[in-house]
C-alpha cells in the first residue's frame, strides 16, 4: 500500500509540474463533481473479445485517476455497439439521455465512421482508441481526436521493416521479394492495403497479388489460401481482425501454406487470442502496431511507471495478462483522463478541444511509446509505430531497435512441416 501511495503521490506531482509549466490551472481539482465520460466499445457480437479489453484499459485508466487524491474523479457511462446502427443509436442514447459531452470509443473504423457523424453534429468531444480508418481525422470534423495512428501509418513502417531487415534475411533485394497482401474488405483492411502498396511501390517492392474478403460473412478459408499457394510469394502480408485470423492461420497450417515471412496489421496478430490459440504456431508471425512489450529505456519515467501500474492493475482486476489492445485503450484514455480532463475540470467540448490541441508530449510518453502532439485535424502526429513478433506466447517488439526488447527469430519462417 505505501508503494502504491508513493507511486500515486509521483504522478501527481508530475502533473502539477507538467501543469505548472504549460501555464495551466488545476484549481479545479479539489470539486467533488465527477466529470462524466462516455465509453462505447463492441462487448457484444464477433468483436465481443477486442471490445471488452478496450473497455477494460478504459477501466483501469478511470481507477488510476480516481485514486490519486484531489483529482476530478472520472465517471464512466457504458455503451455495448456491436454493429453501426447501434452505435449511432447509443450515441445518441449517451448525448440526450446520459448528457455526455466526452465519448471514448470504438476500435472498429465502420462504428467509429457511423458514430463520430453524430458526436460531431452535437459538438461532442469523440476520443478514438484504436480504429484506424485515415478519414476519421480528414473530414474537417473538429471534435474528433486519435491518440492512435492511422491505417496510413502501418503500411509504410511494414515496408520500411521489410526492405531493411527481412530482405537481407531472405537473401533478396527488395526489388526481388514478392509480397501478396490478403484484408478484409472494410475501411480497416481497405485503408491500410492502399497505403502500404503505395510504400512498396516506392521502395520497389513487388506487390504480385491482393486477395479481399468479407470478415463477417467469411467461414471457409480455403479458396483464398489456394490462390496464395499459386502466387507463392516471399512474405505474406495480412490485415484482418480477430476471428477471421485465426480462421485463416487455422486453415493456412491445415493446407500446408508456406511463406517465409508473415506480418499482420494490429487487431488480429495484436489480440491475445492469437498467441493463446496457437501457441507454438504462433511463433515467428510478425505484427506491425503500436508496442506492446517495449524496451523501458524508450519510455519517460513517468510511462514507465505508468506502465508498470497497468499490467499490475489489470491482472488484479480482471484476472489476467493485459493484451495489446487493452494498453492501447489504456494509454489513450489516461491522455484524456490525466492531461486534458484533470487540467479543463470540465468536459467542455470547446475547452476540451482547446486542452487537446495544446498538448506537446515527446515520443515514449505514453505506455505504448507514443508521443502527444495534434494536428487540427484531431490526429496524433507522434503515434510512433513498431514492429513485434509472436515468440513463446508473448508479442515482444523488435523493431525500431529503440524501443526492441528482443531480436527477430525464424526468419525465413521454416515450413510448417520443419517446426517444433
Amino acid at each position: 500500500m505505501k508503494k502504491r501511495n508513493r507511486w500515486m503521490m509521483g504522478v501527481l506531482s508530475t502533473t502539477l509540474a507538467t501543469s505548472l509549466l504549460a501555464g495551466c490551472s488545476t484549481g479545479t481539482s479539489s470539486s467533488t463533481e465527477s466529470l462524466k465520460v462516455g465509453v462505447a466499445f463492441p462487448v457484444s457480437g464477433s468483436l465481443a473479445k477486442i471490445g471488452q479489453a478496450c473497455t477494460n484499459g478504459v477501466e483501469i485508466a478511470k481507477d488510476v485517476i480516481n485514486d490519486q487524491p484531489n483529482t476530478k474523479k472520472i465517471e464512466l457511462v457504458k455503451a455495448d455497439v456491436p454493429d453501426a446502427t447501434a452505435a449511432v443509436n447509443e450515441v445518441n442514447r449517451l448525448i440526450s439521455q446520459e448528457k455526455v459531452k466526452t465519448i471514448v470509443g470504438f476500435y472498429a473504423s465502420p462504428l467509429a465512421m457511423a458514430a463520430s457523424e453524430v458526436t460531431e453534429r452535437n459538438k461532442v468531444v469523440y476520443w478514438e482508441v484504436a480504429a484506424t480508418d485515415p478519414r476519421i481525422t480528414t473530414r474537417g470534423y473538429k471534435y474528433v481526436f486519435r491518440p492512435n495512428p492511422s491505417a496510413a501509418s502501418y503500411g509504410p513502417t511494414t515496408i520500411e521493416y521489410l526492405a531493411k531487415e527481412v530482405a537481407p534475411k531472405l537473401g533478396l533485394q527488395p526489388s526481388q521479394m514478392k509480397v501478396a497482401i490478403v484484408h478484409e474488405d472494410g475501411d480497416f483492411g481497405t485503408g491500410v492495403t492502399k497505403a502500404t502498396k503505395e510504400a512498396a511501390e516506392k521502395a520497389g517492392i513487388p506487390i504480385v497479388g491482393e486477395i479481399k474478403y468479407n470478415a463477417k460473412q467469411t467461414n471457409d478459408m480455403t479458396s483464398i489460401i489456394l490462390k496464395l499457394k499459386e502466387l507463392n510469394p516471399d512474405v505474406l502480408d495480412v490485415v484482418q481482425y480477430d476471428t477471421d485470423a485465426q480462421l485463416f492461420w487455422k486453415q493456412a497450417k491445415q493446407l500446408g501454406l508456406n511463406v517465409k515471412a508473415v506480418i499482420g496489421n494490429g487487431a488480429g496478430q495484436s489480440s491475445d487470442n492469437f498467441g493463446h490459440t496457437f501457441g507454438k504456431d504462433a511463433d515467428g508471425v510478425l505484427d506491425t502496431s503500436s508496442a506492446m512489450l517495449i524496451n523501458k529505456q524508450a519510455l519517460t519515467p513517468e510511462a514507465q511507471k505508468l506502465e508498470t501500474e497497468f499490467f499490475k492493475r489489470y491482472k488484479e482486476k480482471f484476472g489476467k495478462e493485459p493484451d495489446l489492445i487493452g494498453k492501447l485503450a489504456f494509454s489513450s484514455a489516461y491522455v484524456l483522463f490525466n492531461d486534458v480532463l484533470q487540467k479543463t475540470g470540465t468536459t467542455d467540448p470547446e475547452k476540451v478541444r482547446k486542452q487537446a490541441l495544446s498538448l506537446d508530449l515527446p515520443v515514449g510518453a505514453t505506455p505504448v511509446g507514443w508521443g502527444i502532439k495534434f494536428g487540427e485535424d484531431g490526429q496524433n502526429t507522434r503515434a510512433q509505430m513498431a514492429v513485434m513478433q509472436w515468440q513463446n506466447g508473448k508479442l515482444n517488439v523488435i523493431y525500431p531497435e529503440n524501443f526492441a526488447v528482443a531480436k527477430p527469430i525464424m526468419i525465413p519462417l521454416p515450413a510448417w512441416g520443419e517446426r517444433k
